[in-house]
């Protein structure tokens, strides 16, 4: 993948409206996602906007971490370009990487991943209530990508789950700058939800994260499967770190 690069800005509803203004005054397009959180990370949206009610929309289960976030109410602005200028706050920087874990944890260490008291208190109620048509979609992606693998909702589910239980209390990190920092669990096809890395939602204490696009980014972004994104909170690190 060529160099890839966004910038993201949780705001309120009045730095919301300023942005969307100097853009607009400008007569650049300010694009405003309200279904698909992931689809503002898109190479070809250059700037807009993740309005709250997207998060309850076509992927209401999986994106149910943010209402009870510190997010919870903010929109959140995804920028090609920095909006230093406009001073509305340290970016979520995210971008390509090289990044590939030395090994992924085995089964037994995935399900235990998920025994963490911080991952039992955050875990929403609606985070388990998977619809039928969700299952059904799992196993079209399977029959594709895995068709000599038996599917088994039940373990992809467990997956899911300790994917995001290991950007809130890693057993799986590298070390950065004397740092830990928590990295996706396995490909693609295995992770859900990836939105809430990259945008913070979960694991916003971490400097540095290292976050695959689950199924819904591939599509939907067009990102590309397993591959490693940076993922950097600008106030606590050098954006232009190398990787």
């Amino acid at each position: 993948m060529s160099k890839y690069l966004k910038l993201c800005y949780w705001v309120g509803h009045k730095d919301l409206k300023r942005v969307k203004e100097q853009f607009e005054q400008k007569g650049e397009v300010f694009n405003e996602e309200t279904r698909i959180p992931c689809r503002m990370l898109k190479t070809s949206i250059r700037i807009g906007c993740i309005v709250p009610e997207a998060w309850e929309s076509f992927c209401k289960r999986k994106t149910s971490w943010y209402p009870d976030s510190d997010k919870a109410g903010q929109s959140l602005v995804v920028s090609n370009v920095s909006l230093n200028h406009l001073d509305i706050g340290n970016p979520i920087v995210i971008k390509t990487s090289t990044f590939k874990p030395e090994r992924f944890p085995s089964y037994e260490e995935i399900l235990r991943l998920t025994d963490s008291e911080q991952y039992q208190k955050l875990k929403p109620f609606l985070w388990e209530h998977v619809d039928p048509l969700e299952r059904t979609f799992y196993r079209r992606w399977f029959s594709r990508y895995r068709p000599d693998e038996t599917f088994d909702f039940e373990k992809l589910f467990a997956y899911h789950s300790a994917n995001h239980a290991n950007f809130i209390d890693p057993k799986f990190s590298i070390d950065v700058n004397g740092k830990k920092a928590p990295y996706s669990i396995a490909g693609s096809i295995h992770i859900c939800s990836s939105c809430l890395e990259f945008f913070n939602i979960l694991g916003d204490q971490w400097s540095v994260k290292y976050v695959v696009p689950c199924l819904g980014a591939v599509q939907f972004a067009h990102l590309p499967m397993d591959q490693y994104f940076k993922v950097m909170s600008a106030n606590r690190i050098d954006p232009n770190q190398t990787d």
